[in-house]
């Protein structure tokens, strides 16, 4: 004798794909969360552009250049340099120009490592979301003022960003 099991059968089925759906929908808001920081991470924190500062950073001190900057950045909070505005042919501008067209960035800025500096960027940027956003993440995720003076920025051609803390 056959027994008639379609009623067992079917919620068996029901409990089962409840059990699974539940674990799949667990499992995308854990990934979900992870991506995002990855996403952040890759976009906030540019490896290349990490070295390319930091080559920046050393090829200012080494020419001297470095405290002329300094002086101008303690009466303006900031200084951007943006690839088209280095038109002078001296050592440095050749060299900022070539180093800023092999990483491919933008534009980048040294700033007091403080909140008006970051302020005063944020107001002169205020079309700039994405720039906006990470000036934002960095005054939340950043302990400013301690320990450091002066910071590098930079945006690449592609939407990415650094920063270089600076003594």
């Amino acid at each position: 004798m056959i027994k008639n099991n379609k009623g067992f059968m079917l919620a068996e089925v029901v409990i089962v794909s409840a059990v699974l759906i539940t674990t799949l929908v667990s499992l995308y808001a854990g990934f979900a969360k992870v991506y995002k920081a990855y996403e952040e991470r890759s976009s906030f924190f540019d490896t290349d552009s990490i070295y390319a500062l930091k080559s920046i950073e050393d090829t200012l001190i080494d020419e001297g250049l470095f405290n002329n900057i300094i002086n101008e950045i303690n009466t303006s909070n900031y200084v951007s340099y943006l690839a088209e505005n280095l038109t002078d042919d001296s050592y440095i501008n050749s060299y900022l120009k070539e180093l800023l067209g092999n990483y491919n960035i933008e534009y980048f800025y040294i700033a007091k490592y403080d909140n008006i500096s970051f302020n005063a960027m944020k107001e002169s940027n205020v079309n700039n979301f994405a720039f906006n956003d990470f000036l934002t993440y960095l005054q939340s995720n950043l302990s400013i003022g301690i320990d450091y003076n002066y910071i590098f920025l930079s945006k690449t051609k592609d939407g990415r960003f650094a920063y270089l803390r600076v003594l």
